[in-house]
């Protein structure tokens, strides 16, 4: 009886072939994104910690405002931490891009070398990978920095720009026009001494703690660090001191020759009332004022020691590796891969248990008499059992293990790798198997079909033999559903969708899974698309200058400001938020602002992000000096660049303690020529537009995979489930073909009435999509991405998806149809009694 059985188990597979095809393909397909998403994740996440750990990857790195005494190098260094000068400076390459030349790296985040060798003469440097495969240049080919010209030795990777980002407040990486080349220790320094960069040098240092020290007793070890104008020969640093710092001493003398004359117009007056007692009034007078005036030169000794104590802090910034935005940020940023391939593959794995119990149960029933017949032989439940579990679990298991095979190919990890790789500068990473995935592709999806069909068949197989081999059905629940007087092909559809409520729950889960997929990547782009287009739209300056060494008066044309950097958390990142103080006539901030420094207007990026709004309380922290700051919002301003907190210039200036005229921003609607060793930085509006653009290319590919996946699972479920429900209706079909029904009135009764069915799950999936996904998009998606937009869909996206689940759904009727003109009416005489 054994053998019988396996020869029908090919003689099932061979009759419904297509179907049990399109169930392979379901599972190959779900398989192979699931897994090949999740082990490019696995991939990323191993591969970078390992390699950063072989680069000996910083713990945390600081800045300082000039360059730590030997004497006080000695000091860290021999508490047992390492340290290396990670100094730079940023060359204007080919008139529109930067490069960030450091000295070759020899104890901390080294360099990994892709192609080539380090630079080993003075006219040779290494080149980023990410800057150089964006601008197409190889090993052999040359840059020119400065006057000079130097030979590309080698092209490399390090671990503290592994997201190579210009500054740590930046949003997005424009590797096109932004990258880092090292050189020797001599050629940096003939670069240094050239004078030749966009601005001038900053003084990095990397750190490694070694167990010595924690990274709060490190940087209250460098609050300690200060400095003086002998320190620094830099002709603009000493324009500066002189004009602000360097003002203490004649502040002091000034003082101090005030109260000697004082002293001495005391002493001669007290002289004179010897001779002439009608001077004594006056002498009194002088002796009150030599008094007063020692008060205010002890007053003012105490001030000048805090005020310039406090300004000659060495110390600029200080980040730990963990909030370090470049470090890491692959890693960081796959985990969101990770998250959404897990969460993927258990919905598509309900919904193929979901569509294997429907199998099992048209096939039951459609073999109920042959069932039946076995029992009457002596065949036992068990074997039947065993019979109708084996096909759909051999091809769960071989649809799983092809699938998971593909995910490990060229087309599958690799490429779901390969964002990865145009967007980050990465080492070269081997692909890393992880049991866990194979478990999840090969083993899982049988099991899954084991126990569903086994739960499914045990309850069909416990029917009476007699009942078996009359094919009696179980009257359908909703058979007795009052539904009114109403026409008869009306009438019929409802029915019949009643009668397939559990196919077509299918279908509407399967939908649902679809389109959930769908919106995530209509989420992806109109996100990018919002970054791309708001933060062009917002910039309204032109040029954006962040000084160093401010000028004694601001240029012509340009709108001063002070900018102060804080932190706020969120999602475990600790992000930059500049509180900006502006003055009313700014023309670049659509800003109203407030008399008070308690009040204030945000960015939207921060409103978004944080989920504040106008009355909220927003709290900003100075870890430089251990400070917290809440302000009111007040209003909330469309700025989608970067996270903003807008105040009055003058406020901000007495919140911070900073001098009246003191600024360190200026806005300019053209080139104002300030001289580049003034500088930290200077942004342009072309610079912004070149980087809006980068989040849409590096996520194109990810939203049409995601899209075309999305619209493959819906077809294949949607086509199964209603040929499911045509196949059980087969005898039904056939019948009323005998009472001269023709196949458009046949479509209109088995196949219309499913139009409202999928009409309905659009309405019902689409806006649920929507809101399940804006709920889990910024912590699960972009927890990493210093940005906040608007992701509101616009009503045409709404309308095109709309559109995109009704044509699958003709196209898959129209398929349908040659199924209902196969079945003719002899279909009845096979299944009489």
């Amino acid at each position: 009886m054994q053998k019988v059985l396996r020869k029908r188990i090919f003689r099932d597979f061979k009759e419904n072939l297509p179907r049990y095809l399109a169930l392979a393909f379901l599972l190959i397909l779900s398989m192979y994104m699931v897994v090949s998403i999740v082990g490019a994740a696995e991939t990323v996440m191993r591969g970078t910690t390992t390699e950063a750990k072989k680069q000996n990857v910083e713990d945390g790195q600081f800045s300082l405002f000039v360059p730590m005494k030997e004497s006080e190098w000695d000091a860290l260094t021999d508490k047992g931490i390492t340290l290396e000068k990670m100094f730079f400076l940023d060359y204007d390459v080919d008139g529109d891009k930067t490069l960030r030349v450091f000295k070759n790296r020899t104890k901390i985040d080294t360099i990994a070398i892709h192609a080539g060798k380090l630079a080993q003469a003075d006219d040779e440097l290494v080149l980023e990978r990410q800057y150089a495969e964006k601008n197409d240049i190889h090993v052999g080919d040359t840059i020119v920095l400065g006057d000079r010209t130097y030979k590309v030795s080698g092209i490399g990777t390090v671990p503290d720009y592994d997201s190579p980002l210009k500054s740590l407040g930046d949003t997005v990486c424009d590797s096109l026009n932004f990258g880092l080349a090292f050189v020797t220790d001599e050629a940096y320094t003939i670069l240094q001494k050239e004078g030749k960069s966009e601005k001038s040098e900053e003084y990095y240092y990397a750190y490694k703690l070694n167990d010595a020290m924690t990274d709060d007793e490190l940087k209250a070890e460098l609050k300690q660090l200060s400095f003086s104008s002998d320190d620094v020969d830099d002709a603009y640093f000493q324009e500066y001191w002189d004009r602000t710092l360097g003002r203490e001493e004649e502040f002091r003398d000034g003082i101090n020759e005030l109260a000697d004359g004082a002293k001495e117009l005391a002493d001669g007056l007290s002289e004179l009332t010897d001779n002439n007692p009608a001077l004594q009034n006056a002498a009194d007078g002088a002796a009150d004022v030599q008094d007063g005036v020692q008060e205010l030169k002890d007053e003012t000794a105490d001030m000048l020691d805090e005020i310039f104590n406090a300004d000659a802090d060495n110390l600029l910034s200080f980040v730990t590796a963990e909030d370090n935005v470049r470090i890491h940020a692959a890693s960081d940023d796959v985990e969101m891969n990770n998250t959404i391939g897990m969460i993927a593959g258990v919905l598509l794995l309900v919904l193929i248990a979901y569509v294997l119990s429907v199998f099992v149960v048209h096939s039951i029933d459609q073999e109920s008499a042959v069932i039946g017949a076995l029992y009457a032989l002596g065949v036992k439940r068990k074997d039947l059992m065993r019979h109708y579990i084996l096909l759909p679990t051999l091809i769960s298991l071989i649809g799983g293990a092809i699938g998971t095979a593909l995910a490990y190919t060229k087309i599958g990890v690799r490429y779901q790798m390969q964002d990865t790789y145009y967007y980050y500068s990465l080492p070269d990473i081997a692909v890393q198997i992880r049991p866990y995935t194979i478990v999840y592709g090969v083993a899982i999806p049988p099991i899954i079909c084991l126990v569903v069909t086994s739960l499914v068949i045990r309850k069909r197989l416990s029917r009476p033999v007699l009942t078996l081999l009359k094919n009696e059905q179980k009257a359908a629940k909703g058979k007795d559903v009052k539904l009114g007087n109403m026409k008869f092909m009306k009438l019929f559809r409802i029915r019949q969708i009643l009668r397939e409520r559990r196919t077509a729950l299918t279908v509407v889960f399967g939908m649902f899974v679809s389109i959930l997929l769908l919106v995530m990547s209509m989420e992806i782009y109109v996100y990018c698309r919002a970054v791309q287009d708001d933060y062009v739209a917002d910039t309204k300056f032109e040029y954006m200058y962040t000084y160093k060494y401010p000028g004694e008066e601001v240029p012509d044309g340009g709108y001063e400001a002070y900018a102060k950097t804080l932190k706020k958390e969120i999602y475990g990142y600790n992000f930059d938020v500049t509180v900006l103080g502006i003055k009313e006539n700014n023309p670049f901030f659509d800003v109203t602002l407030s008399d008070s420094a308690d009040k204030v207007t945000i960015s939207s990026s921060i409103s978004y992000k944080y989920g504040l709004k106008k009355g909220d309380v927003i709290t900003l922290k100075d870890e430089e000096n251990g400070k917290i700051y809440a302000f009111e919002i007040e209003a909330v301003t469309q700025y989608a660049p970067s996270f903003m907190v807008f105040l009055p210039y003058d406020k901000a200036l007495d919140l911070f303690g900073e001098q009246d005229d003191y600024y360190n921003v200026v806005f300019a609607d053209h080139d104002l020529g300030v001289e580049s060793g003034r500088l930290y930085s200077t942004m342009t509006h072309d610079d912004v537009k070149k980087a809006a653009g980068i989040f849409s290319d590096q996520m194109r590919s990810m939203i049409i995979t995601i899209g075309a996946v999305s619209a493959l699972i819906f077809a294949i479920v949607l086509y199964l489930m209603m040929k499911v429900m045509i196949d059980r209706s087969s005898f039904s079909i056939a019948l009323i073909k005998i009472f001269g029904y023709r196949n458009k009135e046949v479509k209109k009764m088995y196949l219309d009435g499913n139009f409202y069915i999928v009409l309905l799950g659009a309405l019902v999936s689409i806006p649920l999509a929507k809101v399940l996904l804006d709920a889990v998009y910024e912590p699960q998606f972009v927890p990493n991405i210093a940005c906040g937009v608007d992701k509101s869909f616009s009503a045409w996206l709404y309308l095109a998806m709309f559109a995109g689940v009704l044509v699958l759904y003709f196209i898959i009727n129209h398929l349908l149809v040659r199924k209902i003109k196969q079945m003719l009416p002899a279909e009845v005489l096979k299944n009489r009694e």
